[in-house]
């Protein structure tokens, strides 16, 4: 017996029951229940009702619907099939991936950010103080109101409520526990803050750089969320169109409205 006949028989021996395949494309059809090892290449799951844990893979793109996925420790995933469940692990180096939901009822989370996990709410006065400088001009925003200094001139300060209007085309909301409806009439929208109940329509883009925060959109051509734990829902436009989503957050939930 040559010594490669044995390599591969104790190869095959000793092999884990999940599949082991070279650095390959995976392709995944219907009603599967198994582990993959992508070895470094990427999976497509083109089927549906699949119970799928997938490792090493550098990309998980999912066409299908009605699968159960542990995706592991992934560089990129991108879902256009509906009513998925995904589930990705965070690297030791802190590292996630890049998120891609263009389908309709998928729920994508991170394993140490459990789905519906989020953080306490700010409690009365705790909100930061930001401060902006532009030009000439100093402004400070505290939860109680904000304060506008302009070089050589004694400054202004105005009470603020809880939804801020619309600046240079853009909604900003950068306060705390606010429960709010906007119409971006075509323009964008950008969330700071934390623990907010927010709803929008007719945006360009939203983006959402805060934590905690559940948001509804409807009729928006995209969303970015930079934040953590926050739950997000979006109906589809008039024209039948669906929000193209970017999830660089952990513990997010997204999920579309029927």
């Amino acid at each position: 017996m040559s010594a490669a006949m044995i390599v591969a028989a104790a190869s095959y021996l000793t092999a884990e029951p999940s599949l082991l395949l070279a650095a390959t494309d995976i392709v995944v059809g219907s009603n599967e229940r198994r582990t993959y090892d992508c070895r470094g290449g990427s999976a497509t799951v083109e089927g549906g009702f699949n119970v799928l844990t997938l490792r090493n893979c550098t990309e998980i793109v999912v066409n299908g619907g009605d699968n159960t996925i542990d995706a592991g420790v992934v560089d990129a995933i991108e879902v256009a099939g509906a009513d998925n469940r995904i589930t990705w692990t965070e690297s030791a180096d802190g590292r996630r991936p890049r998120i891609t939901n263009e389908g309709q009822g998928n729920v994508i989370v991170s394993k140490r950010a459990a789905a519906g996990a989020v953080r306490d709410p700010a409690p009365p006065g705790a909100s930061p103080t930001r401060v902006t400088v532009s030009g000439d001009q100093v402004e400070v925003r505290g939860p109680d109101g904000t304060v506008t200094i302009k070089e050589g001139s004694a400054g202004t300060s105005r009470r603020s409520s809880g939804q801020t209007a619309p600046a240079a085309g853009k909604i900003r909301v950068d306060q705390d526990g606010q429960r709010e409806e906007y119409d971006c009439r075509g323009a964008s929208a950008v969330v700071n803050g934390d623990s907010n109940d927010l709803s929008f329509r007719n945006c360009d883009q939203v983006s959402l750089n805060g934590d905690a925060n559940a948001v509804a959109v409807r009729g928006v051509k995209s969303v970015l969320i930079n934040g953590n734990d926050n739950k997000l829902t979006w109906e589809l436009a008039e024209d039948g169109s669906r929000p193209r989503i970017t999830d660089n957050g952990r513990g997010n939930t997204v999920s579309g409205k029927r």
